[in-house]
């Protein structure tokens, strides 16, 4: 029981230090919340079962675990370069941490999910729920993964309309391939009538999403949802009607990891058991290159292409005078994060010292500005060019309106997204 309490007052602490914007844990929080998370219910499970599972899993299984994890969250960044569903802001601009620390959170999905099912199932949720057996003939699970691969078609010819299929895809395509094999997934469970197993994973993914979302909420290095049709109505960032997809994603998961613990490519542990006949040496080596093209390609998706912004550094903000540049460098700050949240206080009155008062205002301004909702440097700057220095320059304007001027302005680097402005706008501070 100690143990338990150490896991949720490692959250409860973590939290507190994010929501005061301690750094690095307000940009890295994610990462920390979710370590605890995974060993509270770790310790959940060994007060079940006698044992911890990482300790039956062991270390490099369990490192293994995380890499995969990280790979099959990369396929779902690959797949958002056409969906455009989400986008990071304020990561840190360290570039060894940023790798560093967007590999190990990527690495919690898979033990997150998978922690969280098998304690349910240690407490009996939803084991003895069972329906009328399900015949699968070949047609039928020919036409599962028919219908995967237009799900697939149709979340890229048409993303605007039909991106939430993608959260189906690789069910539907994996499962009757997992099927054909003898591995024991959710087809050979809905043979049998058994509809427990699945339930659990599906509730597994909704619970898993809440701590995801929540999490993220409360992280300053964090993801920004630009759904269409349902970006207003929301339970912290993510849209109400997106809660949907993560115990699909839930279920995805499992398809995906029971193929490579055939394979011998993955760790077997808890309900992954099955293993398939010895597999050659090329097998495993075309694999790892496959994966690790995933990796690579994923993570560099993500940091040039879905990060639009990094903690901003001072040197890099184009509306500052030389004098407030001075008097940042003469209080040791280098990124405008610091003027808010914890310690900032004393950094102001430092600054507030040596500035006149209208200097000192002008650079709260600013900060407010390139911290909204993750501006960061580049679009700040970019809104700094088009004359707009301050959150009450944007208010009164149209979506359309400040779209249209960025694009025109003389600024280096990227323009935003329609989408993206209509987040900024949307979510001003109310006067």
């Amino acid at each position: 029981m100690p143990s338990i309490a150490l896991g949720v007052a490692w959250m409860a602490c973590f939290s507190c230090l994010a929501a005061l914007g301690v750094e690095p844990i307000a940009t890295f929080f994610f990462g920390f919340a979710w370590t605890g998370l995974i060993f509270t219910f770790d310790r959940l499970i060994a007060r079940s079962e006698g044992r911890s599972l990482i300790a039956r899993l062991g270390a490099a299984p369990f490192v293994c675990l995380m890499l995969w994890s990280a790979v099959n969250w990369f396929l779902y960044e690959l797949a958002n370069l056409r969906l455009h569903n989400w986008y990071y802001v304020l990561v840190t601009d360290h570039d060894v941490a940023r790798c560093v620390g967007t590999v190990l959170a990527f690495g919690t999905v898979l033990p997150g999910v998978f922690w969280i099912d098998h304690w349910l199932g240690t407490q009996g949720v939803l084991t003895s729920i069972r329906t009328r057996p399900i015949a699968l003939s070949a047609a039928r699970l020919t036409g599962l993964q028919l219908i995967g691969v237009v799900f697939l078609a149709l979340c890229l010819i048409d993303p605007d309309h039909f991106y939430p299929l993608i959260w189906g895809v690789t069910a539907l395509m994996l499962a009757p391939a997992n099927y054909r094999r003898g591995i024991d997934g959710w087809l050979s469970h809905w043979q049998r009538g058994e509809l427990g197993p699945t339930l659990r994973m599906l509730l597994a993914g909704v619970i898993a999403g809440g701590f995801w979302e929540f999490f993220n909420f409360w992280a300053r290095g964090r993801w920004i949802y630009t759904v269409p049709g349902f970006d207003e109505w929301k339970i912290f960032e993510m849209p109400v009607l997106g809660f949907i997809g993560f115990p699909a994603f839930a279920l995805e998961c499992a398809c995906a990891y029971r193929l490579l613990v055939w394979y011998g490519l993955a760790p077997a542990f808890g309900a992954f058991r099955q293993q398939g006949p010895a597999r050659r040496p090329r097998t495993l080596i075309v694999t790892v290159t496959i994966a690790m093209l995933i990796a690579t390609s994923g993570y560099i998706a993500v940091d040039r292409v879905i990060v639009t912004s990094r903690t901003p550094r001072v040197a890099d903000v184009a509306p500052l005078s030389q004098r407030q540049q001075d008097a940042l460098e003469g209080a040791r700050i280098t990124h405008l994060t610091q003027l808010l949240g914890w310690g900032s206080t004393e950094r102001w009155q430092k600054l507030r010292s040596v500035l006149e008062a209208k200097e000192a205002e002008a650079l709260g301004l600013v900060v407010d500005l390139y911290l909204h909702q993750g501006i960061g440097t580049i679009y700040g700057n970019r809104l700094a060019a088009a004359g707009i220095t301050s959150l009450d320059q944007l208010q009164d304007r149209t979506i359309d309106e400040l779209w249209h001027a960025l694009q025109t302005v003389d600024s280096p680097g990227r323009v935003p997204t329609r989408a993206q402005v209509k987040v900024w706008l949307r979510r001003l501070p109310a006067q």
